[in-house]
């Protein structure tokens, strides 16, 4: 109880307390799913700018603001409260995280959503080229390279007659 109270309190105070007015001085972007996507039929994945108040170069505090969810309306963690970033480590221009076991929490589709989201977050706040996601017996790798946001289709529609 006193950990999720201190948690909310951080929360609280490093994303809505700055004076109206007062401009972000360092933006960060975080990725989130939007939550009526489904409903709409239009882009999963909505962003957020947030406030990197002089921790932007700090991975593992910016994972952890990142998962106490989105203060926007609209969007939502694609990760469950019950799922922990173990460890986040940059390896030359790749960044590797673990998180606690997601198996029996998230489908195939909601990880590979929740992954785009943490690597789009991962690719913006370093240097990296790729962010590989470990989680149970789940390993993906991606880059901004395969990591499209919009759907483009095929330039042109053609069917053959059966």
């Amino acid at each position: 109880m006193k950990r999720t109270v201190c948690m909310l309190l951080m929360a609280l105070c490093l994303c809505g307390c700055a004076p109206v007015g007062e401009s972000i001085k360092e933006p960060v972007t975080f990725y989130y799913v939007r939550e009526q996507y489904k409903a709409d039929m239009s882009q999963a994945i909505g962003t957020e700018i947030r406030e990197a108040a002089g921790h932007r170069d700090d991975l593992s505090y910016m994972l952890r603001l990142y998962l106490l969810g989105p203060t926007q309306e609209g969007l939502v963690s694609p990760l469950p409260r019950t799922i922990l970033v173990q460890s986040a480590k940059i390896q030359g221009r790749s960044v590797v995280l673990t998180l606690s076991d997601t198996d029996k929490s998230l489908s195939d589709g909601e990880f590979s959503l929740a992954c785009a989201c943490l690597s789009l977050t991962c690719l913006d706040l370093t240097q990296a080229r790729r962010v590989t996601i470990i989680s149970g017996s789940r390993t993906v790798t991606m880059s901004q390279e395969n990591l499209e946001l919009f759907d483009s289709g095929p330039a042109a529609a053609t069917e053959e007659p059966t």
